[in-house]
């Protein structure tokens, strides 16, 4: 198993990152002195240096992180603030100086609070950070929002290896890390982060990673592979479509069942059940939802095809209703016949959307009930199925009309964390 140091300025940072290290299953220590680490299992180390002097901050990593045998590590990672707030190129000059990295990533982008990097500049919402109340903070202020002057400053005694990656290079592959060894990368998504990742641990070289919890999540995704979810969503509400849509934005992929198309006989369910199959055993994640949510000019289509059809809407309703429960169950199926056997370890869990669509897969899968394991946000539970022919797995349910925008990715998150 791989182990993990991260070194943070701060307690809840320490914190926030050390959180997607266990979500994993690995057992993690947050401590406050780098004597305190040994190099088994991982470790935070929280320096409490950001509201100290510059000067304090870099004594501070020199007798608390430098002692710290670094190369035990199969990983290290500097935790900055979201906001680079803090002495982030003063402490990174000393602490790569203590870990002398072949190569320094820096990507500090938290696509899921909103931080995000464009143009070699750091933004939360959209705003410049130089343009935000994190510029004035009494105690510790960001310095910059430009990620290259800060590398540069940080690296000021090594001309001409500081790169900086913007997001049209990094997304259409044409990063070339091999010219240098310090690269600091534009990011929007969670799926930009997860390229920043995959181009790093492509070169083999000792790497001292520098961001926050979004680009440690990203890590740990392909250190750590965990399962993906299928998520069934059936219900036709705006509310949904909006948390369908921001998933889809953070990059997970959405795959329509064409009412349309199938009631035109213009495709079968064997081809969507394919397509679902193809894009889980790549190891994605899978949003499988009618067109009538998404987007409206299908769902206009869809009611053209259900008048020429002469089929009523309550015949509808249970028509789509059973359908999707029929796909559902058809790719548990593929996905349980796969060479190792077992369903459980091909799939995280099932997220279901709507009411009728939750109940109409219990059913098809001859589920007797569920048992309640916990409340992963607020009216949103996490259940284990009872009975049938997939007893025990994972099942998110949430009503349609329910939740934050951010309801049916943070469902998917968590159904790919251990009980």
């Amino acid at each position: 198993m791989n182990n993990y140091l991260v070194i943070a300025d701060d307690l809840t940072g320490a914190n926030d990152t050390g959180v997607q290290i266990r979500r994993r299953g690995i057992p993690v220590q947050v401590v406050f002195n780098g004597s305190q680490v040994s190099g088994e299992g991982s470790f935070v180390v929280d320096t409490e240096s950001r509201f100290l002097s510059e000067a304090g901050a870099q004594r501070k990593i020199l007798d608390q992180a430098c002692q710290i045998p670094f190369k035990d590590f199969t990983r290290v990672f500097k935790k900055v603030d979201s906001t680079l707030r803090g002495h982030v190129a003063a402490e990174l000059q000393t602490l790569a100086q203590c870990v002398d990295p072949e190569l320094v990533i820096f990507a500090p982008a938290f696509p899921d609070l909103g931080r995000t990097t464009l143009r070699g500049i750091h933004q939360i919402n959209g705003t410049p950070i130089s343009k935000t109340e994190f510029t004035r903070d009494p105690k510790a202020p960001a310095k910059s929002d430009d990620v290259l002057h800060l590398m540069k400053e940080a690296f000021a005694g090594i001309p001409g290896e500081v790169f900086h990656v913007p997001l049209e290079e990094l997304r259409e592959g044409r990063a070339d890390l091999s010219r240098g060894r310090v690269f600091c990368f534009d990011a929007l998504t969670n799926s930009d982060l997860q390229e920043v990742v995959r181009l790093a641990l492509a070169q083999d070289r000792r790497i001292l990673w520098v961001g926050c919890a979004g680009l440690a999540d990203m890590l740990l995704s392909l250190d750590v592979p965990v399962p993906p979810v299928l998520a069934i969503i059936g219900s036709q509400s705006s509310v949904t479509r909006d948390q369908v849509l921001f998933a889809e934005g953070q990059g997970i992929q959405v795959l329509k069942i064409d009412l349309r198309a199938i009631l035109a006989q213009e495709k079968g369910v064997q081809d969507i059940v394919r397509d679902a199959l193809h894009v889980i055993n790549q190891g994605k994640d899978l949003i499988l939802l009618s067109s009538s949510t998404h987007p409206i000019d299908d769902y206009q289509k869809t009611q053209e095809e259900i008048i020429r059809s002469g089929m009523n809407p309550e015949v509808l309703a249970l028509f789509i209703q059973d359908l999707i429960g029929d796909i559902t169950m058809m790719i548990l199926r593929g996905l349980s016949w796969g060479e190792d056997g077992g369903l459980e370890s091909r799939i995280s869990g099932l997220f279901l959307s709507g009411g009728d669509t939750a109940m109409c897969c219990f059913e098809k899968s001859g589920a007797l009930g569920s048992a309640i394991v916990k409340e992963i946000s607020t009216g949103i539970p996490l259940l284990k199925l009872l009975g049938g022919i997939y007893p025990g797995l994972r099942v998110v349910t949430k009503a349609g009309a329910f939740g934050r925008e951010d309801a049916i990715f943070y469902g998917i998150r968590k159904l790919k964390e251990p009980d």
